[in-house]
């Protein structure tokens, strides 16, 4: 009898002892493990661990798993599949990844424990296996440090491959943390990291292009914020023109599908569909969708109206597709319009007007912004152009005055595009001494920065101005930096024929026609300054060339020589 009851206490110690090694809550642990293979090509890359937490059908597993997978899959302890198909974030230095699957009812996870285990703690650390079958080990924490603000824990047990990433468990069944991998000569202890720093994961705008993430195939998830899933579409866009069309428009089908009273990423696929494929039809539908998810009316009509008119400006080599666009901008910023009477959009239709050579009309738009808080040196300007493709000169000057105007009665650099656009009004207006002073104005704001050109346009507004010994240095510098430029040649020919300097005219005129010859005031000048020596002969041989190569006054010039 005696025997017999020690048999029985040994049983029943037996019994209690497995019993406290696995809890009940610990064994249902078993059913959020996963075993996670990664595949490319459909050939089968790694296989691995991972394990379900939290309520959306995320799996915690090995960064390592992943590396050059272009897909893969987690299967449950009851034998179900389910395809990954998001990398939600990951941290390869301490090789742990968050990825997605479809949720569905069947999905048991676990819950992330609220509390770090301390040393001495008893912890289980739970393997896949198929039917619940999966081991549970009861292991001791020795030792716990802190990694970016979570746990890392050491074991006094060895690990082994099949451990990696296999969860721990408390003894209410609640995640604590992910097994990690040892080094090579480590064959005495085990590490595993809390499982908040692997729940954690997640792409920002800044970090979804890492190099972490260019390493696995399988698509990447948004940032969680919806400001932030946005910049990131912008980002994307950026790239989809330069190979990486697929990522792009796949993120934007996910912020689609979970922001659906947006506009933005609709309007940014149409802009795509524009830009990239030329594909209108597919655009409209887009847009459609947009108007129908939001109420911000105004604004997507807006943003469509830009499209149509990058369009025009990417097709102006063709007037009629240009123009054609033109039109559908102007019809759809007058829809926004109609919404609302924002500045910015009276200022793209002023901007629209003057592309399509309705001066008038854009200058009406432009007037009408001068009071607004647009009025501004741009916008000045941007009216002075209108009156000056009018012909209005004069009116033209005075808007360019109130843009060099908004700078203050101080020269500062910033309004030296404005001086120089206005002197060239001034010259068209026959108010060239004003013009170059103006000039004058601009050398002074730009000092050494002075091209060729410059000096060139500055040169004619002081020929016309009667300023010759200037007209002279200025052409002089402009061929000091040009020498090869006949247009130069010709003008200093022009300006000494003008002051009677005739041999120096015709010395730099034959230079002139080595580098041009078939421009027809090249022979013009030369026959004019032959005709003023009374050579006749020449002067008649070289205006029948410039009169073959289509001066217009050349004809009347022989039959004065005819005379």
């Amino acid at each position: 009898m005696k025997l017999s009851s020690i048999i029985i206490f040994l049983f029943v110690f037996i019994g209690a002892t497995h019993a406290a090694k696995e809890p009940k809550s610990v064994a249902n642990a078993r059913k959020s493990v996963v075993s996670v293979l990664t595949y490319k090509d459909g050939t089968l890359l790694r296989s691995g661990t991972g394990v379900f937490v939290g309520d959306n059908g995320e799996i915690l597993s090995s960064y390592s798993l992943f590396v050059d997978a272009d897909s893969a899959v987690a299967i449950d302890v009851s034998g179900v599949v389910r395809r990954i198909t998001r990398v939600v974030g990951a941290d390869d230095m301490y090789n742990c990844i968050k990825v997605r699957v479809p949720w569905d009812k069947k999905i048991s996870s676990l819950t992330l424990s609220n509390h770090a285990a301390q040393e001495n703690d008893k912890l289980y650390r739970v393997l896949y296996g198929a039917k619940k079958s999966g081991a549970i080990n009861e292991i001791t924490v020795s030792e716990v440090n802190t990694v970016s603000g979570c746990p890392y824990y050491t074991f006094s047990s060895p690990m082994q491959e099949r451990f990696l990433s296999a969860p721990v468990v408390n003894v209410e069944g609640l995640l604590v943390a992910l097994m990690q991998p040892v080094a090579h000569n480590d064959s005495i202890q085990s590490y595993a990291l809390g499982a908040s720093f692997a729940n954690r994961l997640g792409a920002t705008a800044l970090t979804y292009g890492h190099d972490k993430y260019s390493k696995i195939s399988i698509p990447l998830a948004l940032p969680t914020e919806q400001k932030e899933a946005l910049t990131t579409l912008y980002l994307l866009q950026a790239g989809a023109y330069t190979g990486n069309a697929a990522r792009f428009q796949t993120a934007v089908a996910d912020y689609n599908a979970a922001y659906e009273k947006s506009h933005e990423g609709h309007m940014m696929l149409a802009e795509y569909y524009v830009y990239a494929e030329n594909d209108f039809d597919r655009a409209r539908r887009e847009w459609t969708q947009a108007l129908v998810n939001s109420d911000k009316h105004a604004e997507i009509y807006y943003n469509i109206s830009k499209i149509f008119g990058v369009a025009a400006t990417d097709t102006a080599s063709d007037t009629n597709i240009a123009l054609s666009y033109v039109d559908s901008a102007l019809t759809y910023i007058d829809k926004a319009l109609i919404n609302s009477n924002e500045p910015l959009y009276v200022m793209h239709k002023a901007e629209l007007l003057y592309a399509k050579g309705d001066y008038a009309s854009a200058f009406e738009n432009y007037a009408a912004l001068t009071t607004s808080d647009l009025a501004g040196a741009e916008l000045f300007a941007s009216a002075a152009n209108c009156k000056n493709a009018l012909g209005e000169y004069d009116v033209a000057v005075t808007y360019m005055d109130s843009a060099v105007a908004t700078f203050g009665a101080l020269p500062v650099s910033g309004m030296a595009p404005y001086i120089i656009e206005r002197a060239l009004i001034k010259h068209r207006a026959g108010r060239a001494r004003e013009a170059v002073l103006d000039y004058n104005t601009y050398a002074s704001l730009r000092g050494s920065n002075l091209n060729a050109r410059f000096y060139f346009i500055r040169e004619q507004a002081e020929y016309d101005a009667k300023m010759f010994q200037q007209a002279l240095d200025d052409i002089d510098i402009a061929i000091q930096m040009m020498p090869q430029e006949p247009m130069f040649l010709i003008e200093k020919g022009r300006v000494c024929f003008r002051v009677k300097l005739v041999d120096e005219a015709i010395e730099v005129l034959l230079k002139a026609k080595e580098l041009a010859g078939e421009n027809p005031d090249v022979y013009y000048m030369l026959a004019r300054c032959y005709m003023v020596k009374n050579d006749n002969e020449r002067a008649k041989e070289y205006m029948l060339m410039a009169h073959k190569y289509g001066h217009y006054d050349a004809e009347s010039k022989l039959k004065e020589l005819e005379k």
